[in-house]
């Protein structure tokens, strides 16, 4: 964060002034931004999915036109299908993502292309790895794993190394104990 920004920021006068700027101009360039990212859609697509007209929509893309309520705002947060955070933030967050913000790179996915919804799943332990990997049928012998002829991909660890890798609690925990 610029020190001039902080400086101005000492000034309460600014202060509500930049909260309100941040509602009134930050808000309308997120909604041009997540419009654009969405090339099939147009301010009549949003305004139908949202319930409204496309002159309130036009109104609300551009900065100082109108002023959103909260209502508004989760309607074309519903069209977008995305969440809306309204909360309360400290000064220095709301300068960061004040200076951070770039409507050119800035999106918001609907919740099918979400990357934190997207299924992932859980590789487990690394037995249960080594056995996916190997089944019990085509796992390698102990002497073919060090000897390394035919597998490169393969990690071989002795009990001890095992047990670090598959119980890092448990052992913390012990050497918590250690300590005492």
């Amino acid at each position: 964060m610029t020190s001039r920004l902080v400086e101005k920021l000492r000034d309460p006068q600014y202060r509500k002034a930049f909260v309100a700027s941040q509602i009134n101009i930050g808000i309308p360039f997120q909604i041009r931004a997540i419009l654009r990212n969405r090339p099939e859609w147009t301010q009549e697509t949003l305004a139908e999915r949202a319930g409204m007209l496309q002159p309130r929509i036009s109104g609300l893309m551009k900065p100082g036109k109108t002023h959103p309520n909260i209502e508004t705002l989760r309607r074309l947060a519903e069209a977008f299908d995305c969440g809306l955070l309204v909360r309360f933030a400290p000064f220095s967050e709301l300068a960061r993502w004040s200076e951070d913000f770039d409507p050119e790179s800035f999106t918001v996915p609907d919740f099918e292309h979400d990357p934190g919804f997207i299924d992932r799943k859980p590789l487990g332990s690394a037995v249960e790895l080594g056995a996916r990997l190997f089944p019990r049928s085509e796992q390698p012998s102990l002497a073919a794993a060090q000897d390394g002829s035919n597998l490169s991909n393969l990690v071989v660890m002795d009990r001890r190394k095992q047990a670090l890798a598959e119980q890092p609690s448990q052992l913390l925990m012990s050497c918590a104990g250690a300590l005492r």
